[in-house]
């Protein structure tokens, strides 16, 4: 095609009324997916007749259940949507999230709970479709990291929301008895309550997406099929197809990708497991905030038959898993020491028991420790990585990592009007720990990676660690917790931190020069970081 009729990427306007139509699909399935926080644990008590035996791992398992189911049927669900579209994959997905839990909140036995949570997994894949159907949308280069971060953004808002919800409304016969009456249905199922109003939600989301949302699968329109290939098969972004077709090459380049002239990074730090997801390939990951570096160099046609993991990617990666594992950990832990009843009385040191809170009591610190994520991505980490640089902010935030968990199992001998306050500061310092370590390690992971070729073997490395990281780590937390009691929990993760902060020393050390860290509210530029005096790594992307 000529130049004078190939379409100029920086014409097209920002896709906002498509973007927050998809934004409204993704924010109903976090008010599902994060009020069962509020309540597992106790769920799993009343579904084992009282009995608290083993409830913490039983409750994790529930946890981990939708992220295995997924991880299994992820790739099936790309495949469809290149096939048939993105928008009926969608929907399907918001359906069986909505199967899922009507399910969940009419179980009276704990495998119908956890087969809820399977079904709700496996029949969902819209994690990646969702992200696909963004990079689709948008024509414009420049407008990728606004529209990148809405996706993640309203799934922080929304999981605040369910958070919430789940903490309210829940056993709703006991709280409020005079609305629903323990003989009634609410009183018989007493956790369907918070699943019947996710499932409303889901319902509206389907019937404005189905009456609103655009299909942007590339294969309706051959010719816009073709533009978005690159011309290198090795070099895979968000606007390839989740699945390539057989015997076929790459022929045409996106022109997006051509006028992007350096690469995009958005940092995603989310409380919980499903959500913690990552693709070095793509321009842009994450939420609030994107961190750009400068312009790669040309890229070379000849293939990379290096060896791809080298051993600063070993030990970035490494890192990452040790962060996931303690991370989720703690997101899971933390319901059920505050929902355990206490094994000794107020005031002294508890290291078996929790802290007696109610369902509505978690539901409140869930939902505020998203809200100070929220702020803490958006307003904090800008100005922290601004001021204090990649590698230095990567290396004390886990070196500063345990003193989040080494601080719980001693709020129980604190004063009563100081017990709440710890709470939340250890809330806030993981927190924190995790928004600033997450990003600056996929800085460092994408540094080493030593060609763009190889950035899909990279990533799939890095994703899967992460994934069974995240997926085994709250049952073993709540094995944990049911064979030594609280403070055994809260133990094993700082001794991860500890793992993690031992292996610090074997990390390489990378310089960042000049990153820009910007979102909605402001642009921060660093320098070299003080006192560096290694020399720059270069870091070859695609462009």
């Amino acid at each position: 095609m000529s130049s004078d009729t190939t379409p100029d990427p920086t014409s097209h306007a920002f896709p906002t009324k498509q973007l927050t139509i998809l934004a409204i699909c993704r924010f109903s399935e976090p008010i599902a997916f994060n009020s069962i926080l509020a309540y597992t644990y106790v769920m799993v008590q009343d579904l084992h007749g009282g009995d608290d035996t083993d409830a913490s791992f039983y409750a994790g398992l529930l946890v981990s259940a939708y992220a295995v189911a997924e991880a299994l049927t992820a790739i099936g669900w790309g495949s469809l949507s290149d096939r048939y579209g993105r928008k009926p994959v969608v929907l399907f997905g918001l359906g069986g999230v909505a199967i899922s839990s009507l399910i969940f909140g009419l179980a009276n036995k704990y495998w119908v709970a956890l087969l809820a949570r399977f079904i709700g997994g496996a029949l969902n894949g819209n994690v990646a479709v969702m992200q696909t159907m963004v990079a689709e949308m948008v024509k414009n280069p420049a407008h990728e990291p606004k529209a990148y971060a809405s996706q993640p953004f309203v799934w922080t808002l929304g999981g605040i929301i369910g958070s919430g919800m789940g903490g309210f409304l829940a056993q709703p016969a006991k709280f409020y008895p005079s609305l629903f009456p323990a003989d009634g249905l609410f009183g018989r199922y007493p956790y369907l309550l918070p699943n019947l109003v996710a499932v409303a939600v889901i319902i509206m989301a389907i019937i404005q997406g189905a009456l609103f949302l655009e299909e942007t699968n590339p294969r309706r329109n051959r010719a816009t099929h073709e533009a978005v290939f690159e011309d290198d098969d090795d070099i895979i972004d968000e606007r390839t197809p989740l699945q390539r077709p057989k015997g076929r090459r790459s022929s045409a380049r996106s022109q997006s990708r051509t006028t992007m002239d350096r690469p995009v990074f958005i940092e995603e730090s989310l409380p919980v497991p499903v959500e913690q997801i990552f693709d070095l390939r793509r321009s842009s990951f994450g939420t609030v905030c994107s961190i750009k570096l400068p312009p790669a160099p040309p890229r070379q046609n000849e293939r990379f038959d290096g060896k791809a993991f080298n051993f600063t990617i070993i030990m970035v990666t490494t890192a990452l898993v040790l962060v996931s594992y303690h991370q989720i950990a703690f997101s899971t832990l933390l319901p059920t020491h505050l929902l355990n009843k206490p094994a000794t009385p107020p005031g002294q040191i508890d290291f078996v028991g929790g802290l007696g809170y109610t369902v509505h009591d978690v539901g409140v610190y869930l939902s505020v420790n998203g809200i100070v994520g929220l702020f803490i991505q958006g307003v904090i980490f800008p100005i922290f990585v601004d001021r204090v640089g990649v590698w230095k902010s990567f290396s004390l935030n886990i070196m500063l990592y345990p003193l989040a968990y080494v601080l719980m199992p001693f709020v129980s001998a604190m004063p009563p009007l100081l017990v709440s306050p710890a709470i939340y500061l250890s809330m806030i310092m993981q927190c924190f720990f995790g928004i600033v370590v997450i990003p600056c390690a996929l800085i460092l992971l994408k540094g080493a990676t030593p060609s763009p070729s190889v950035l899909g073997k990279v990533n799939g490395l890095a994703m899967s660690a992460c994934c069974l990281a995240r997926t085994v780590s709250p049952p073993v937390v709540g094995i944990i917790y049911s064979a030594g009691g609280s403070a055994a929990a809260w133990f094993s993760c700082a001794g991860v931190g500890l793992i993690g902060i031992a292996q610090l020393f074997w990390v390489p050390r990378k310089h960042v020069p000049s990153i820009v860290v910007e979102n909605g509210m402001m642009i921060g530029k660093t320098g070299p970081d003080p006192g560096d005096g290694e020399t720059e790594t270069s870091i070859a992307i695609s462009d």
